[in-house]
């Protein structure tokens, strides 16, 4: 199946209909957007308008012009989808942790929900002093933070962590707007990934903007159904059924007492990797050392 992209390099305007006179929507930032539908030569010889994948915007979709005349605002780009990559085995990796270490761990989590200040953490970690609950509050990055060294540094002993990568954690920088990303592999727990729009694999970090660099957020993949295009995340939010931490657009682990449900990629609502792509459209992921994988009854592919 064909892959239609527009790639703008203008903040365009969004309508309800392949019209500029039906409803004004809000902007499009520049960027990469995957095509809907598209409408050569409508609703006369000069005019083209694209129907584009736009979370942020309207019914999860807006129409733009992409051409007027002699002057184009897009270009429409067809392609062969990525052909999905063969899943990387973590078995014999320095630094790799079972599956069971991260899953065992959630538990501490339960009750919290979410603060975009004064976040704490449900326990201590290595090589730093960080604020601990009461109160039970966190936010994306303090969770990520919390249960990927807590899991690393239980699980080996040579593990390190200090005060810098808690700094890279937090994006105290503005050095380094995806340095979440840098401290997971500069510490060895993950390997980096060069294409940001690959199909991301099992237990993925991703850091995501939905602006440059503006609206930024800290999230794990825990697996992509290549069949749906859905995604299973695991976030602090307090968007998408969430306050808290819990799965996008499923619920709190309070809710769903830590455990992903049965074949999630059938559940409607739930997101795709095109749409992460689509709303957080600078991003950069790594892919962390996780083996022993048996928690979300994602298997075989």
């Amino acid at each position: 199946m064909i892959r239609t992209t527009a790639n703008t390099q203008l903040r365009l305007k969004g309508f309800t209909e392949p019209s500029t006179g039906s409803q004004f929507e809000g902007y499009l930032e520049p960027g990469k957007y995957l095509v809907q539908d598209f409408k050569p030569n409508y609703p006369d010889q000069d005019t083209d308008y694209a129907l584009l994948l736009a979370p942020t915007l309207g019914a999860n979709d807006t129409w733009i012009c992409t051409r007027w005349k002699d002057q184009h605002y897009a270009q429409i780009v067809e392609s062969e989808p990525t052909v999905q990559e063969p899943r990387v085995s973590f078995d014999d990796a320095p630094l790799a942790i079972d599956e069971s270490a991260l899953v065992n761990i959630l538990t501490d989590f339960h009750d919290f929900t979410y603060t975009p200040d004064g976040a704490r953490y449900p326990h201590s970690l290595p090589g730093i002093r960080l604020p601990l609950s009461p109160p039970a509050q966190n936010n994306c990055c303090t969770f990520v933070e919390a249960l990927l060294v807590k899991a690393w540094s239980d699980s080996h002993e040579d593990f390190e962590w200090s005060t810098g990568l808690h700094g890279q954690m937090m994006i105290f920088s503005n050095d380094d707007y995806f340095s979440p990303v840098t401290a997971v592999v500069e510490s060895g727990m993950a390997i980096s990934v060069t294409d940001s729009d690959a199909a991301p694999h099992p237990w993925t970090l991703v850091q995501g903007w939905r602006h440059q660099w503006r609206n930024g957020h800290t999230f794990i993949i825990v697996d992509h159904h290549a069949a749906s295009d859905r995604v299973l995340t695991l976030e602090s939010n307090s968007h998408y059924q969430l306050n808290g931490v819990g799965f996008r657009a499923i619920g709190n682990l309070r809710d769903v007492d830590v455990q992903p449900p049965q074949n999630w990629w059938e559940m409607a609502g739930l997101w795709t990797w095109d749409d992460i792509c689509a709303t957080y459209r600078y991003r950069q992921q790594a892919r962390l050392k996780v083996r022993n994988r048996t928690w979300n009854n994602s298997m075989p592919w």
